[in-house]
């Protein structure tokens, strides 16, 4: 989600509290591919994964997917499917990613269409396509090695993730600072004022729904929630694990009172918490 596109639409509320305003939330104001970032002159660190990781030859139909895979433990550990969030790029997180995530398992990392090294548009059709792709060998691979495959999206990354866990019957999904959907994002960032604005939503941003997405999901759901989240508040957590845990899901939440929107696994207790949470019961 872009924390500055939302901040956009409440100083618009903010100026005019004396009538309404009507807000065209374009699908494309969430996504921040490589065009965008170059646009922006967004500096991106270079912090690929570690030397030694795999790199996968994985295709769809707009053409290459850029994957990697960090083989981290032995078997039976977890190979952890990992959706990263708006500018996620291998390049750029890979390296703090694996860190974070490797003591649970295998990691299998990949860029979003028009992001890094995958072809292709950004947007939630082309994100869907690729995670199913890259959803389907997470599975094949876990099964061929007999491991548990555990789902994991960080912000954005949470609506990919919960889009394909269902179909590869994920054994864990974790959902790392994200939202139930884009409207309670909007609705969040706008507080008290959204009766004084009318927000017409692209038919994609408005159609994501993680609870509804996971119709029938009958894996455990981890609910990270980051206590100083300034980008998806963690309001936008509690949401999302109380409506999940209304439609019969076991969530387990997880709070860190002093991480912000990207640095959860960086809490000294992240390790152990999370371990715990995963640990089959």
């Amino acid at each position: 989600m872009s924390k500055v596109y939302l901040k956009a639409i409440a100083a618009v509320l903010v100026i005019g509290l004396g009538g309404c305003f009507t807000v065209e939330v374009p699908e494309g104001n969430f996504f921040y591919p490589d065009s965008r970032v170059r646009a922006e002159k967004i500096d991106l660190p270079s912090a690929p994964p570690p030397a030694g990781s795999q790199t996968l030859s994985l295709s769809y139909d707009g053409g290459r997917i850029g994957t990697t895979r960090v083989r981290a433990t032995a078997v039976p550990r977890p190979l952890i499917l990992f959706c990263g969030g708006n500018l996620f790029r291998r390049s750029s997180g890979g390296g703090a990613v694996a860190e974070e995530l490797s003591p649970f398992g295998d990691v299998l990392m990949f860029d979003y269409p028009g992001y890094g090294e995958t072809d292709g548009t950004a947007n939630f059709a082309g994100f869907e396509a690729v995670g199913r792709v890259i959803a389907r060998e997470a599975r094949a691979q876990a099964d061929a090695e007999g491991r548990p495959l555990i789902a994991w999206g960080h912000s954005l990354g949470g609506i990919v993730c919960s889009a394909i866990a269902n179909e590869v019957d994920a054994d864990a999904l974790v959902l790392e600072t994200t939202t139930p959907s884009a409207r309670a994002a909007i609705d969040e960032m706008v507080g008290l004022a959204r009766p004084l604005v009318r927000v017409n939503m692209a038919p994609a941003l408005a159609a994501v729904d993680v609870p509804g997405s996971l119709a029938g999901y009958r894996g455990r759901i981890v609910v990270l929630e980051a206590g100083k989240d300034d980008t998806l508040p963690p309001a936008l957590s509690r949401r999302l694990a109380r409506e999940l845990r209304a439609k019969g899901h076991d969530v387990q939440t997880l709070v860190f009172p002093q991480a912000g929107h990207n640095d959860v696994g960086q809490q000294p207790d992240f390790e152990a918490r999370v371990a715990a949470a995963l640990t089959p019961r």
